[in-house]
């Protein structure tokens, strides 16, 4: 924490620095200052630039092995379940998703442009994922089905494309993910800020809305899952052999407080 509190103050610094070289380009947007300490490091012989480039390297690589273990982790329950190597396949996973990665770096896309289409893709499915800790029915508000959280990011994905039909966005309408609007952040340019209003909250909303029709329609069985292959089905075997087992010991538990308050009874009165 306190390499990180010295590091942000250096950029700050540096920051500092490369406006008081140059105010009026850094006023007029023909330099950016969230790049200002390349722009210091620019005249610099080549030696630094050398040294930079493989720091820069080692902070990224300490970030993005975490980002594919995690990937990989997602599914390395399942692996195991069903009987397959977990490190050959976990290599494997890596490999494949590396392949796009590498060719969209040497396509030398905005780094921006790609943090904002995450960005966009997670507010498609952030509150349909997260509802899905919800267990116990609102009053209106019905703890959210498969189904309905499904249809909750599948509407969320609608009204991306949607929004990019209203504001003409170019190209095909999927186009519009990567969010070429002239704005460069989530909070630069009017339609890119009420895309990231509007998208989360219509997700929201469906996913409530799909999960009440879900259960008005299919009842209880919309809690099932839709989707099993045959270790999930074991699960749930399992998990209800152990709820009938917690619901007996629940049904003798009252049993044995008698025998003990009998037990104790005659205690006292001998």
């Amino acid at each position: 924490l306190l390499w990180s509190f010295f590091l942000m103050m250096f950029f700050g610094v540096m920051g500092m620095i490369a406006y008081a070289n140059d105010p009026e380009a850094y006023d007029n947007f023909e330099k950016f200052a969230f790049l200002s300490f390349f722009d210091l490091l620019s005249p610099l012989k080549e030696g630094w630039h050398i040294v930079t480039l493989v720091l820069v390297t080692a902070l990224a690589a300490s970030s993005v092995d975490s980002l594919q273990n995690g990937l990989a982790s997602v599914f390395s329950r399942d692996i195991l379940k069903v009987g397959w190597n977990p490190t050959w396949i976990t290599r494997l996973f890596i490999v494949a998703i590396n392949i796009p990665a590498i060719k969209m770096a040497s396509d030398q896309y905005d780094v921006i442009s790609l943090f904002l289409v995450a960005d966009l893709v997670c507010a498609t499915s952030v509150f349909p994922v997260f509802l899905g800790l919800q267990t116990e029915d609102w009053g209106i508000l019905k703890a959210p089905t498969e189904l309905g959280a499904f249809l909750g990011c599948i509407f969320g994905i609608v009204t991306v494309l949607v929004t990019g039909v209203i504001v003409g966005a170019d190209g095909n309408i999927f186009e519009y993910f990567w969010l070429r609007n002239e704005g460069i952040c989530a909070l630069c340019g009017n339609e890119t800020l009420i895309t990231f209003i509007v998208t989360p909250s219509v997700s929201f909303v469906a996913t409530y809305a799909c999960s009440y029709l879900d259960l008005l329609i299919r009842g209880e069985r919309a809690r099932r899952p839709i989707f099993m292959v045959a270790f999930d089905k074991e699960d749930a075997e399992s998990e209800r052999s152990s709820y009938a087992d917690s619901e007996e010991d629940n049904l003798e538990v009252p049993h044995k407080d008698v025998e003990q308050k009998e037990d104790l009874e005659d205690v006292v009165d001998t």
